[in-house]
């Protein structure tokens, strides 16, 4: 009995000392490209790749979506691969924020397969739960990235309550929220991790 509890008490000081330390696994420089591919994307759909459908718009956002993760997932897969800490504390960090992820998944195919009028809202709901995520990985970031937690969590917010049923959202909309946002979770990186050389 008194080994169960020694080993859950080493387990308890394990997580403590975990989310003392700020984690280092993620960039300013992949954040800041997901920032400009938010842009040029933006600036693609209202040029180019224009949505006709809502739907349309939802898929080619996804795709935007999917592209921007596979880089800082990339980034972060081979700071892990050059050093054990990162490497030890991916899982801990990355898996707060894979709930937020999953549940805009499952709502976004759910959405499209039933062909509702609300996949107008998914902007502000993706945006809300890109700011919930990042709350959740508060912990083991630096404590001003709670303030892109939470410009995500307002402006999607006022995104779901002035969707219009049916409507295809402006492509800019879009660019603004998430270039703006992950422009400034670079910054915050950038200025608390990697400015004077301090980053691993």
């Amino acid at each position: 009995m008194e080994l169960h509890r020694a080993i859950a008490q080493l387990s308890d000081i394990h997580a403590q000392v975990l989310r003392s330390e700020i984690f280092r696994g993620y960039r300013a420089v992949p954040t800041a490209i997901s920032s400009g591919i938010a842009v040029i994307a933006a600036l693609l759909q209202s040029t180019v790749l224009d949505a006709g459908t809502p739907t349309e718009f939802v898929v080619q956002w996804s795709g935007v979506a999917a592209l921007a993760a596979a880089i800082c997932a990339a980034d972060l897969w081979v700071r892990a691969r050059r050093s054990r800490t990162v490497a030890t504390r991916v899982l801990p960090v990355v898996g707060q924020f894979l709930p937020a992820i999953a549940v805009g998944g499952v709502l976004t195919i759910v959405l499209l397969r039933t062909a509702s009028p609300m996949l107008s809202v998914l902007p502000g709901v993706w945006a809300m739960l890109m700011g919930v995520g990042i709350m959740a990985m508060r912990p083991y970031l630096p404590r001003a990235i709670g303030f892109v937690a939470a410009y995500y969590v307002a402006i999607g917010g006022l995104l779901v309550m002035t969707a219009q049923p049916a409507a295809i959202p402006d492509p800019w909309t879009m660019g603004a929220v998430f270039g703006i946002g992950q422009a400034a979770a670079a910054t915050v990186l950038f200025i608390n991790l990697e400015r004077g050389g301090r980053g691993e």
